[in-house]
């Protein structure tokens, strides 16, 4: 049956353009994830699954789990910290804050008014939104927008997620899917130093709500994924993820090809130019599927999954953290930044890359990289609870 998003895909809707007068810069990027790695093998500890089950389904190989006392502002603290130390800015030049999260402990205050005031921000307009995995996209877009009206001069971007308090542990489909990780930007006006913000193309169709939701968990007893012969940590809102994954592959896929497509077309730019796709880290299936639609090579597409899993609104700043300390973006490359989620979103952020900063906290290896991605962050090994 042809949906509504079916149509929206097809052609309706406003598409991508250069957006007019100078652009934004995106000053800054920082991400942060937890020291615990939570490797396949052992979450056949309490799960029917095995390692080749889930790499060749969905190309995970581990994901990070945050510790019981840490909480979703506590992450976002961290990716933020990493991304203003990455600039030299200090918190007092940020007059407002946006936060995105899909896993939230607490429904208000909300995660942004938390960061605002452990940062030491000014007490501007501080306020989450919500768009699933595509949350921070939307953010970036919203942030974007409010520098260019002049409601804004500097605005920090915070996605933060501790999904694996959100997934049901028993079951095998979802609960190999995701990790917790955050991640934050910068927006800054055309004077900041940075990537050029050059367009942003935002969608979303709620006929394909119930694709992928989010709702009231199976009251009964799970494992903690850490320590399996003991009960899991308290659920965010008593929320489990629920998904249609036959739906949300074909949507995926149709959307990552649209978005890739609109963004050059916006740049004028053969497609073969857009020389990075910083996609969602959703399935390695859906990401070499997406590439062979658009008759782009994979290595075109910044993968990180395999570490981290589906980290929802954290995946796309920290896949850009990654390939940037890596040396993956060139001056004045054109780079497209693509997201989807529940909803059903979409949104992109076409880039002209330039002098933004980037930094990662990993707390597994006890510092930041500033530089170069430290060769440790390669080890797909490790413990639970390490």
């Amino acid at each position: 049956m042809r949906t509504s998003y079916d149509r929206a895909l097809g052609g309706d809707g406003v598409p991508a353009a250069l957006l007019p007068g100078p652009g934004c810069r995106l000053v800054a990027v920082g991400a942060a994830v937890p020291a615990s790695v939570l490797a396949n093998r052992h979450l056949m500890a309490f799960l029917d699954t095995s390692d080749e089950w889930i790499t060749s389904r969905t190309g995970i190989e581990q994901r990070r789990v945050a510790p019981a006392e840490t909480s979703v502002a506590d992450l976002g603290v961290r990716a933020a910290e990493t991304a203003l130390a990455a600039a030299g800015l200090d918190p007092g030049t940020i007059d407002t804050v946006i936060a995105t999260s899909s896993s939230v402990d607490v429904t208000f205050p909300s995660v942004a008014c938390r960061v605002q005031a452990r940062l030491g921000c000014p007490p501007g307009p501080a306020f989450d939104v919500q768009a699933a995995c595509t949350g921070l996209v939307y953010a970036v877009g919203l942030a974007d927008a409010l520098v260019r009206a002049g409601s804004a001069r500097r605005v920090l971007v915070v996605g933060s997620e501790i999904f694996t308090r959100v997934v049901d542990w028993r079951d095998r489909g979802t609960a190999v899917l995701f990790g917790d990780a955050a991640g934050a930007v910068v927006v800054g006006p055309a004077s900041d130093p940075g990537s050029e913000i050059l367009a942003v193309r935002l969608g979303a169709d709620g006929h394909g709500a119930d694709a992928l939701v989010a709702g009231s968990a199976d009251p009964g007893p799970m494992p903690d994924p850490l320590t399996p012969d003991r009960p899991a940590p308290a659920r965010s809102l008593g929320r489990s993820v629920r998904m249609n994954g036959r739906e949300v592959f074909r949507f995926s896929t149709q959307v990552i090809e649209r978005l890739v497509r609109e963004l050059a077309a916006a740049a004028e730019i053969p497609l073969d130019d857009l020389e990075l796709v910083v996609p969602h880290q959703a399935n390695s299936r859906i990401l070499a599927t997406a590439a062979g639609r658009l008759g782009l090579p994979l290595d075109r597409f910044v993968v990180n999954l395999d570490r981290y899993g589906n980290t929802s609104t954290a995946s796309v700043p920290l896949a850009l953290v990654e390939a940037a300390l890596a040396g993956r973006c060139r001056p004045g490359a054109p780079i497209g930044l693509v997201a989807f989620g529940g909803g059903l979103t979409w949104g992109g952020i076409l880039l002209r890359w330039g002098e933004t900063a980037v930094g990662l906290d990993d707390a597994r290896l006890s510092q930041r990289a500033a530089a170069a991605v430290p060769a440790g962050i390669q080890d797909a090994g490790g413990t639970a609870g390490e």
